[in-house]
């Protein structure tokens, strides 16, 4: 929690009224102080670690295998991609990390990292449609 009130204190300069409250930017910015936190704890995973994150809990042994052949088709897909492109994906739909901070560690514009999110989900559509 320090972190955070370090963080809004440091950059309270920043906020900028957008018909949103201040409260929300408060709130953006301990969420992602709290996912750093647990990012800086796990490491770096491999592809196999989300394997848990893709298949779903509590299901029957069919739907379970079922889910695991998913998950390793959505891997191998996955691993089709570019290195950045597979890195932005993982990181905003299996990590929870917001567009901009996986902007700020590409060294991308913000607009440029949503693309490679939209166009990294296309191609992970059609190639699971195969």
């Amino acid at each position: 929690m320090q972190d955070a009130y370090i963080k809004i204190w440091k950059n309270a300069g920043r906020y900028r009224v957008t018909g949103h409250s201040p409260m929300t930017w408060l709130i953006t910015i301990a969420r992602n102080t709290a996912i750093d936190r647990l990012r800086a704890q796990r490491g770096d995973k491999d592809l196999a670690d989300y394997e848990d994150v893709l298949s779903a809990p509590g299901s029957t042994p069919e739907q379970a295998a079922i889910a695991r052949s998913e998950a390793g088709r959505i891997a191998e897909c996955l691993n089709t991609l570019a290195t950045d492109r597979r890195a932005a994906i993982t990181g905003a739909y299996l990590e929870g990390r917001g567009y901009a901070d996986l902007a700020e560690q590409a060294g991308v514009p913000l607009n440029t990292m949503r693309t490679w999110l939209r166009r990294g989900l296309i191609a992970l559509r059609e190639c699971m449609g195969q």
